[in-house]
């Protein structure tokens, strides 16, 4: 199943369309080119050569075969069965324009329509000469063989674009679409873009329905989009910038609520590269505003979910999972030249992964103790807020657990794979990041954990941090023996 991937389905159909092409033009010169060359020419007449012999075939009247082959119902049969042929294709056509439709993408219906321009030119032109000889009967057989290479080529042409059409119909086809609109406008336009509602209708349409396989590429190619998008990096908060990085999360996490686990741990992806973009484009610096309101408002009544939209965010900034290298060595890599003590760097991705957590620990604590969360409370996080306050101790186990898968990751696979960069330049600064990393983040759960609450989850965690840190420093040794 893996050799029939959409890339290799749009390289046969170019290849149909080639060889459709191909019988064009031997239809044009057998039928037309080469019998006024012959007539015309007389240095081609060379007697006794393969030239000569194509020339004499091309010339043969088609009295001598006119015993033997009735033209008009030849004609007949061929004008029928291209008037069969473009019925088809106008009801797949139909079909094909209204799933457009409804992800309200003009770029994709323009797509669609360009990929059938070549069939319907070829068809136009091969049954207006099928047309013109039923009233004017050729005179040379090799118009007649004319007539069959045209109708061979309107169905190869035909064959071609319905075998593209799932691939122009897919998701990863319309999300690659929506970026390029989205790359071309600076981001204070993305919320007037077709691009932006397609890729939020898209994935709100595909977790409806439970489309994964549409979820998966839809989001993994955003999140990469979004993570590998820092031309617009700011170091004060700009208002529109923060509305279109929130708006498109908020709009892809529609319907996520009644969607498998596996559907928000994708739109995880999406979450990861929506936070990198919005510390890189300046949205942090106002800590009173919530970047993720929209994704708790859209899980509130399934809070479990939050758990595999954590695991979909820790692993895209952490790990080597379909998206390639992790978004978190993305940008540090884009970001180098930022100085040591930019807020960017680290504490502003520490200070929302924190937030994130804390609020997914309410949300889980509310489920527990049903306790009503209103608006007010999607605000900054305080102590006297705090989840552990409620003393659920369920939900304070499943906090310190996603806690320490985060741990985890940046420890066993962050680090791996800033190790595999060892020829960079800046490897040595790139190395000691996740550990500054896990300290960060640390140091601001510690800093809000209320005093004499929940005191074995924050033992527990406290021992998880110095394990790994230690996991750190030796690996960290064990880099520098081998350098």
């Amino acid at each position: 199943m893996n050799r029939w991937r959409p890339p290799s389905i749009h390289q046969i159909s170019i290849a149909l369309s080639s060889l459709g092409y191909i019988l064009l033009a031997a239809g044009l010169i057998i039928g037309w080119i080469a019998p006024w060359v012959t007539e015309n020419a007389s240095f081609l007449r060379i007697s006794g050569t393969l030239l000569a012999a194509f020339s004499q075939i091309s010339l043969i009247p088609f009295s001598v075969l006119s015993n033997k082959i009735d033209v008009n119902a030849f004609l007949g049969a061929d004008i029928t069965a291209l008037a069969v042929i473009i019925a088809v294709l106008i009801g797949y056509n139909a079909a094909a324009l209204q799933i457009a439709g409804q992800l309200h993408s003009l770029a994709l219906v323009q797509t669609i329509l360009w990929s059938l321009l070549p069939f319907l030119l070829c068809w136009i032109f091969t049954a207006a000469v099928a047309l013109v000889y039923f009233l004017i009967p050729p005179t040379l057989v090799a118009q007649l063989l004319q007539v069959l290479l045209w109708f061979g080529a309107v169905i190869l042409l035909m064959i071609a674009y319905l075998w593209d059409l799932p691939w122009l119909l897919s998701g990863q086809h319309a999300a690659d679409l929506a970026i390029k609109d989205l790359r071309r406008r600076p981001m204070k336009q993305w919320e007037g873009s077709d691009g932006y509602s397609v890729l939020q209708t898209a994935i709100a349409s595909a977790t409806a329905r439970g489309d994964l396989g549409t979820v998966r590429s839809m989001t993994t190619m955003l999140g990469k989009f979004l993570a590998n998008t820092y031309r617009e990096t700011a170091d004060q908060f700009d208002r529109e910038r923060y509305r279109a990085v929130k708006n498109l999360l908020s709009g892809c996490m529609q319907n996520a609520a009644s969607a498998p686990n596996s559907v928000s741990y994708y739109l995880g992806f999406v979450a990861a590269a929506v936070l990198l973009q919005g510390v890189a484009v300046g949205t942090a610096y106002d800590g009173e505003r919530e970047l993720f309101s929209g994704v708790f408002r859209a899980l509130r009544s399934e809070p479990d979910r939050l758990d595999a939209l954590w695991t979909g965010m820790r692993h895209s900034l952490c790990r080597k999972e379909i998206q390639g290298t992790p978004y978190l060595l993305q940008y540090w890599c884009a970001h180098h030249s930022w100085k040591a003590g930019d807020s960017r760097r680290m504490q502003f991705i520490a200070e929302l992964l924190v937030r994130f957590h804390t609020q997914a620990w309410r949300e889980s604590g509310s489920s527990f103790k049903r306790y009503a969360v209103t608006d007010r409370d999607n605000t900054r996080m305080t102590s006297s807020l705090h989840p552990a306050v409620w003393g659920s101790e369920e939900a304070g186990s499943q906090a310190t657990g996603m806690l320490s898968d985060l741990y985890r990751d940046i420890a066993t696979y962050l680090l791996p794979a800033i190790d595999q960069r060892n020829v960079d330049s800046d490897y040595l600064e790139l190395r000691d990041l996740p550990q500054q990393l896990i300290d960060t983040v640390h140091t601001l759960v510690l800093q809000q954990w209320p005093a004499d609450k929940s005191e074995e989850c924050r033992r527990k965690l406290i021992e998880i941090y110095e394990y790994r840190i230690a996991e750190i420093k030796a690996m960290g040794v064990e880099a520098k023996s081998q350098h």
